[in-house]
């Protein structure tokens, strides 16, 4: 800290003053200690001189706080009011009182079949002026159903290189199919990179259960924790799924995909590398997982991964095997 001439060091310690405030101490300090010369001080700052003479007006030797700043101080002296009339203003209260969910079109039209011309705007600033008027009930409820249905907790960091299963990412991807809309659920395993999709008609909590069950038995080591984005179809039956395992279930951030990258990367893998050359594809479900599985196959057994150190991830999943003195799986 500065040393001060117009006060003990101490003092001003103990006073416990904003960075802003310091610096307006400083101002008055080298007001006094240079012959209380005004325009000097505002030149030396670089102020205008309104600005220095409010804070020495308000300046207190014996309370150093007069130097913070005070919103209350910047509240005009005259402030507009409503041009409406305030029987029309009651009026509003009252029919929004009556009926909460009653909007502001709607409390105009039964205004202007009363005979009373009234603005939109005017009765929206009735309605926002007055707490109780405003209906947040349903809002509140919506919050604290989606805080306390499913916690939604993150994943650390770590799980993604920790062990073979310890986080599967899950995603879906919209896939057009001559025109018709199909859902691509994707898993992925963090750490070696064996990948697993399926093709569903329907985004459901249902599609989302029965893909787990898939994954799990395709993948050819156990599952430690799942990790997803907050779409529905990750919750009721896909959480409860994971709930009757004991497998913890991850959330992303909203509109945060990169926490769920290694899963995006398998759909952009699976769309520009496989299913842009099937032209012979038809919109049928059967047809449609008959190539998923086929690029499953070929993804995890003969595609290489620069990540992996060119490495398939089927071969990574047996060293780690290996390292761990587990018995490795046979392709």
């Amino acid at each position: 800290m500065r040393h001060y001439n117009i006060l003990p060091t101490e003092e001003i310690r103990v006073a416990s003053l904003s960075k802003e405030a310091l610096k307006r101490l400083q101002w008055i300090d080298w007001y006094y200690g240079h012959g209380k010369n005004a325009e000097a001080t505002c030149r030396h700052f670089s102020l205008s001189k309104s600005v220095f003479y409010r804070w020495k007006n308000r300046f207190d030797k014996r309370n150093l706080q007069s130097l913070e700043f005070d919103s209350k101080t910047r509240r005009p002296k005259r402030v507009r009011e409503m041009t409406t009339p305030l029987w029309v203003q009651q009026r509003v209260v009252a029919i929004r009182k009556a009926d909460p969910e009653k909007s502001k079109y709607e409390i105009q039209e039964e205004l202007r079949r009363e005979g009373v011309k009234v603005g939109q705007t005017s009765i929206q600033k009735v309605i926002n002026r007055h707490a109780e008027l405003q209906n947040m009930q349903h809002k509140k409820r919506m919050k604290k159903h989606r805080n306390y249905a499913i916690a939604r907790v993150k994943a650390s960091v770590e799980l993604r290189e920790r062990a073979l299963g310890s986080l599967v990412q899950v995603d879906t991807k919209y896939l057009y199919v001559l025109t018709k809309k199909f859902y691509l659920f994707t898993a992925i395993d963090c750490k070696s990179r064996y990948g697993f999709l399926y093709c569903y008609k329907t985004i459901s909590s249902a599609s989302g259960q029965d893909f787990l069950r898939r994954v799990r038995e395709y993948f050819p080591f156990p599952i430690h924790a799942v990790n997803t984005d907050n779409g529905s179809e990750y919750l009721l039956n896909f959480h409860k799924e994971l709930v009757d395992w004991g497998i913890p279930h991850y959330f992303t951030n909203p509109h945060c995909p990169k926490q769920n990258g290694r899963v995006e990367r398998l759909h952009q893998t699976a769309e520009y590398e496989y299913f842009n050359y099937q032209t012979d594809l038809l919109d049928e479900l059967d047809m449609i997982n008959e190539r998923c599985m086929a690029f499953n196959t070929k993804y995890n057994t003969q595609r290489f991964h620069r990540s992996l150190g060119y490495k398939t991830p089927a071969e990574c999943v047996i060293i780690l095997q290996e390292k761990k003195g587990g018995q490795p799986f046979s392709i």
